[in-house]
């Protein structure tokens, strides 16, 4: 018995020592260490087990290969639903030939990795080594095939499997411990039994809850219907649920559809007014029913299948004879003013002051009258060999020449848009992405590109501008008087009249544009940045766009796309500094069509904004071409004067002379 005893715990103490192995690819765990323990071999996070995995092949020669295979399922299986990556941050594989102190004769790896839905094949070379060190096989910032879906799910299978081939008679070396790994940079994921924190909520089971003044915290993960019980009281003007979805990929973004809501009898209530809004990335809903019968009630939502979202409720009531039947408190106003993004000195504001038609008629006297000077007898020789030639040349330049450059310049460049255009640009763009549900081609990095423009597409904008001011570093800000007063509520619903989009998708149009034009308008007033004072009245903008990470919401991605002029670095400054500490954008389905805007900007300084290049204004041929043209009439001025005291001088000595 005593053996026995000690027996058992002896083995509890193994037990207890024996590494507990793990895997799980989510965004916490995102490194797969090959593993191996007596020949048993899987990914797991932890680096454990033996130390290498190694096997003799005596019997190889290059008339007789041997192939080998070896297979790393990835134990346990998968738990957290995660979105997988559109490239793999790396694969690296210790492999070496123990006889080969060079690696000269280690074999090709064929490397198949099986995520889920996707399967991917590479082939790794030996790489180079020096002697006595085998580098080990790295693949790196590979794409990855997601054409299948990018969802893995739990109970996914995700395996690597490695095939060499050995044709002489060597020993190989499998190394481990750490050395051998996979990095797979997942962007989401959800542990969704975890999450789904409201069960029991299902159709036959309903979850009993206040309603009223309680939060109510939930999951609807895949297919699911979150169904809950509460009580209505009597005489209710409105009944107002208010649900707040969190942020999550659009990939796995629930539909956000009007509950069921039905009474103690199995009659539903009538169609809700919907109000519905961003409040920075979270999308909020309130349904609002009108006099509801008392009583019990129920509510439910039902999911849609590969789409996972946590949420929160509360309800709020009216009671009869009290307080508005309308959501009164929606204004319905989505009006941009310029100034937000405006820093520095903007006290020293102030219009452009180039020359223009007005210098070119003036310009044009003086050189008339300077060349009916030459006709006339001058009594200095000094005038026609310097003075009056100095004028022409000044005001030719600085009155007619360079303000005829600048004039020109104000007309549009080939392929340059004007900001309505460009507005029209950016709601197709998106309007595009919500008829074809994001996907393919019209994905995020499509529409979510600053100002709608497309990594590897090229921005050319013209805009007028309405006053300009220093920033106190040397630096102007431009304010264009094309973002002053733009009606997003007229841009927005006035592209609606296309008439293609059902009503879920409206309403998805309508904040997405919403909040696009909104972060769009923010960040290019914060642009409108230039090293030296404009001169023209017109601003011309060419910049091609390279891909970015952007605002970094992967539920609602904004300026994805930057200049090439500027650095990731630069970009990430100012947008981290121009994004707003809150964007509010509403829409209320209850009998007007109308967006509501809020936005709280965040504290902008001048050392926050970085100009951009690409920027130029309708200057002239030369600079400060208004007062050379004001200094050739100066001259003129000068030569007239030198000849009027020079005639006087010789009238009165004529006199003098004659008197005697």
């Amino acid at each position: 018995m005593g053996c026995r005893v000690w027996f058992i715990a002896l083995t509890l103490i193994f037990l207890s020592m024996t590494p507990q192995v793990a895997a799980d690819l989510s965004t916490e765990h995102q490194t797969l260490n090959l593993v191996c323990s007596n020949d048993d071999c899987s990914l797991s996070q932890d680096a454990v087990g033996d130390a290498m995995l190694s096997e003799e092949e005596r019997d190889a020669n290059p008339l007789q290969p041997v192939t080998v295979t070896l297979e790393f399922p990835m134990r346990p299986d998968q738990t957290s639903v995660s979105l997988l990556p559109g490239i793999i941050e790396s694969i690296t594989i210790d492999f070496r030939i123990q006889e080969d102190g060079t690696g000269a004769t280690r074999p090709d790896l064929e490397v198949e990795l099986i995520l889920g839905p996707s399967t991917n094949t590479w082939t790794l070379s030996a790489p180079s080594s020096s002697p006595g060190n085998q580098n080990p096989y790295v693949l790196e910032n590979e794409d990855l095939n997601i054409a299948n879906g990018r969802i893995l799910s739990p109970l996914d299978q995700v395996l690597l499997r490695i095939t060499f081939e050995i044709n002489q008679p060597v020993t190989w070396e499998l190394h481990l411990a750490g050395d051998s790994n996979i990095e797979l940079p997942i962007e989401w994921s959800i542990d969704a039994e975890s999450a789904n924190t409201d069960e029991p909520t299902s159709l036959t089971e309903p979850r009993s809850i206040t309603l009223v003044g309680a939060t109510t915290f939930g999951g609807l993960m895949d297919s699911d219907v979150d169904c809950f019980r509460f009580d209505v009281d009597e005489h209710l003007s409105a009944l107002t649920v208010t649900i707040s979805w969190d942020a999550t990929p659009l990939e796995v973004e629930q539909a956000h559809i009007v509950p069921q809501f039905w009474d103690e009898n199995g009659d539903s209530e009538d169609t809700p007014e919907i109000r519905t809004r961003y409040e920075g990335d979270i999308v909020v809903n309130e349904f609002r029913w009108a006099e509801p019968n008392s009583g019990e009630h129920t509510l439910c939502w039902t999911g849609e299948e590969d789409h996972f979202q946590t949420y929160s409720f509360i309800g709020s009531q009216s009671m009869l004879g009290v307080g508005s039947t309308t959501p009164s408190e929606f204004t319905g106003e989505a009006t941009w003013d310029a100034g937000i993004s405006q820093v520095g000195q903007v006290e020293k504001s102030s219009q452009t002051d180039g020359a223009g038609v007005f210098t070119m008629a003036v310009a044009a006297i003086g050189i008339f009258v300077a060349i009916v000077g030459y006709l006339m007898p001058l009594s200095s020789p000094w005038l026609p060999r310097f003075l009056l030639p100095l004028s022409i040349i000044l005001l030719l330049f600085g009155g007619i020449i360079s303000p005829a450059v600048s004039i020109s310049n104000e007309s549009p460049n080939p392929g340059e848009m004007t900001f309505d255009e460009l507005l029209e640009h950016r709601l197709e763009r998106v309007y595009q992405g919500v008829i074809n549900d994001d996907e393919g081609e019209f994905g995020p990095q499509w529409y979510g590109g600053f100002l709608g423009i497309a990594p590897g597409e090229r921005l050319q904008l013209m805009l007028t501008i309405e006053s300009v001011h220093p920033l106190g570093d040397g630096r102007w800000q431009i304010v264009a008087a094309e973002l002053d007063g733009v009606d997003l509520d007229r841009l927005v619903f006035g592209k609606l009249n296309d008439g293609r989009l059902s009503t879920d998708n409206e309403v998805r149009f309508i904040l997405r544009s919403g909040r696009l034009l909104a972060l769009d308008l923010l960040l290019l007033e914060a642009l409108l940045i230039v090293d030296e004072e404009p001169r023209g009245d017109v601003l011309h903008i060419d910049w091609q766009m390279v891909a970015d990470p952007g605002l970094g919401s992967l539920s609602a991605p904004a300026w994805t796309s930057r200049p090439d002029s500027m650095s990731a670095d630069d970009w990430d400054q100012v947008t981290e500094a121009v994004k707003p500490e809150l964007l509010s954008v509403s829409f209320c389905d209850c009998g007007i069509d109308a967006m509501e805007l809020s936005i709280r900007p965040n504290i902008l300084y001048a050392n926050d904004l970085i100009a951009p290049g690409g920027i130029n204004s309708s200057n002239g041929l030369i600079p400060y071409d208004f007062w050379v043209a004001w200094l050739g009439l100066l001259v003129l001025v000068s030569a007239g004067f030198v000849e009027k005291e020079r005639r006087e001088q010789g009238m009165a000595l004529a006199e003098e002379v004659l008197s005697r």
